[in-house]
């Protein structure tokens, strides 16, 4: 398989208020909308979708939301304490405060509008 891209697609309720979290707090631009999907990029490269649930031009599996378990998606970054103090000060709500782990990282989380779990991770 000679893929060009792989991203993960988020089937929520929430698309817009997903879509404007990841531009305010991460710098993402819209590379697709419609009103029922939107697509983000960001400048590393980075892609994330987001799909209304019960859509009828998909199949069943695909109708249910994302539940908020079992998915955290791991944004690497050269300073996690300068990302913590931006984010914060921007008025994100924080999942889990700044810490250093003894595996050698530091890092802390948040939640976007769907529930996902976003562990933001620098390397020590």
């Amino acid at each position: 398989m000679k893929a060009k891209s792989l991203f993960p697609i988020t089937i929520t309720n929430e698309i817009k208020l997903c879509r404007d979290y990841y531009l305010k707090f991460f710098d993402f631009e819209v590379i697709f909308e419609a009103d029922w999907y939107i697509q983000l990029k960001h400048a590393s490269g980075i892609e994330l979708a987001f799909m209304l649930p019960d859509l009828q031009n998909q199949p069943g599996f695909l109708h249910g939301s994302y539940s908020g378990n079992g998915v955290v998606l791991s944004f690497e970054v050269d300073d996690a304490e300068k990302e913590y103090a931006r984010i914060k000060e921007l008025g994100a709500d924080i999942a889990y405060d700044l810490k250093d782990e003894e595996w050698g990282q530091r890092h802390f989380m948040v939640k976007d509008p769907s529930g996902m779990v976003l562990d933001i991770v620098q390397q020590l």
